[in-house]
């Protein structure tokens, strides 16, 4: 085994959702190489070996096989052929179309989300912010990941189930592209960032539905600018400067 193997194999061990989260090894399987990806363990164009993977994740070829389609569907695994597949490439394009597609309905869904949050939805967002507040001042980005998926989430909670699926994966891919370009300053970040969520939770507080919009929109733009300025710095983002001015305009 390479050391490069070796590495991916630990993080594969000492992931959470040994059989006891997810008992069906297909499930497994697609959860544990879902999140390899999507926190750079599985680097974009890596080539996916079904007879590494299924003996690193302890798992049979057949639920493997079925994991790997599920995960072509959803974007991170582009197929070559019967036998080989590898991850998803990155392109500026993609990066570009993502961020506008979550402007639009991340904005759109926050829209409808605030006038039918509860009390408990409110004292539950507070609680995921003081808890990125406290990773973020570890330093710390992985851990910070958690309870900030779990915030954006909550944000277009109500807005309906079909919304909330596509969100989701669509904030997935969008992980995938700032753990693998953006090398944070953990004092910076957690001074911008925390900036910026807080004035989004300010804006839910209120029941402000129109400024959570405009401020979720500006914040997710000002993410996706940041990526593509280390990414591509001659890449000029038309989609995502059209889709924040739309979902602006008010």
């Amino acid at each position: 085994m390479t050391a490069r193997s070796a590495e991916v194999a630990n993080k594969f061990a000492r992931s959470d959702d040994a059989g006891r989260a997810h008992p069906d090894e297909m499930s497994r399987a697609h959860h544990a190489l879902r999140r390899a990806i999507m926190h750079g363990d599985l680097r974009a164009g890596d080539p996916l070996s079904q007879v590494e993977l299924a003996r690193q994740l302890g798992v049979s070829r057949g639920p493997l096989r079925e994991a790997l389609r599920i995960l072509q569907r959803e974007g991170f695994v582009e197929q070559e052929s019967q036998h080989r597949a590898r991850v998803a490439a990155f392109s500026d394009d993609d990066l570009d179309e993502l961020y506008a597609m979550r402007i639009s309905l991340e904005s759109l869904a926050i829209g409808i989300a605030v006038p039918r949050m509860t009390e408990d939805h409110l004292r539950h967002l507070d609680e995921l912010l003081r808890e990125m507040d406290e990773k973020a001042r570890t330093g710390d980005v992985e851990q910070w990941e958690c309870p900030h998926e779990k915030f954006h989430r909550a944000l277009v909670h109500p807005s309906g189930p079909r919304l909330e699926r596509e969100l989701a994966l669509l904030s997935d891919h969008a992980t995938r592209y700032r753990m693998a370009f953006v090398s944070w300053n953990p004092l910076e970040w957690q001074a911008d960032t925390s900036t910026q969520h807080h004035t989004i939770a300010e804006a839910v507080q209120s029941r402000d539905a129109k400024a959570a919009s405009r401020v979720l929109a500006t914040h997710l733009a000002r993410t996706a600018l940041v990526v593509l300025s280390i990414a591509s710095p001659s890449y000029e983002p038309v989609r995502i400067r059209k889709a924040l001015a739309t979902a602006c305009a008010d």
